[in-house]
């Protein structure tokens, strides 16, 4: 697929992730870290293009209390993308699962044009975006929250992990305690065991 057709194809899907959070909140920093500890599941079967299997209902509760399972969306098939979503208690996870030739970190960086105003281009310079080691061939993790006044149109965290032609991107609007480390955190728990699997 033209990458610039898929970007912003998933700049329009990603912000329509970004609805008002529910009343209930998501988890605590300290709960969040909790569930880091355990250890990711010593052997995992690799899951196809089932975008659903790519993480397991437990794990997502662990790193998202409260989520529910996950469903698959069949929006993004035609666009060669596989992708499943988790109904958190004031967010939606989303998973996707596609072939491509971007690296982790571009595909992020794609992506996140949807979160930043495209009049202040020298904003795409700020972001921070982590390369996680272990994860993949490659792996990248970004979040930001929201800050209209300098540019940044919602909050989100990303994770896109690469083994050879295929990639997954884990993704929410919403941080976790309002954190960006936390919320990376979250993210790189469940991609631990969804890299055993791609």
């Amino acid at each position: 697929m033209n990458a610039s057709i898929r970007s912003a194809v998933l700049a329009a899907l990603i912000c329509g992730f970004g609805v008002a959070a529910c009343s209930k909140s998501e988890p605590t920093a300290e709960q969040v870290a909790a569930t880091l500890t355990e250890s990711a599941s010593a052997s995992v079967a690799p899951v196809g293009d089932d975008p659903c299997a790519i993480v397991t209902k437990g794990e997502v509760r662990d790193a998202f209390p409260g989520a529910k399972s996950g469903k698959r969306d069949h929006s993004m098939d035609q666009y060669g993308m596989a992708s499943c979503t988790w109904e958190l208690p004031s967010n939606t996870l989303a998973a996707q699962i596609f072939k491509g030739t971007n690296t982790a970190d571009e595909e992020l960086r794609g992506r996140m044009l949807g979160f930043l105003d495209p009049l202040q281009p020298g904003l795409r310079a700020k972001i921070q975006y982590d390369a996680i080691a272990g994860l993949g061939d490659e792996a990248a993790a970004v979040a930001v929250k929201a800050d209209q006044a300098q540019g940044v149109l919602a909050d989100t965290a990303m994770l896109a992990i690469r083994r050879g032609e295929r990639t997954v991107v884990l993704f929410t609007s919403t941080l976790v305690d309002g954190d960006i480390a936390a919320s990376k955190k979250a993210l790189e728990a469940l991609g631990r065991n969804a890299a055993a699997r791609l």
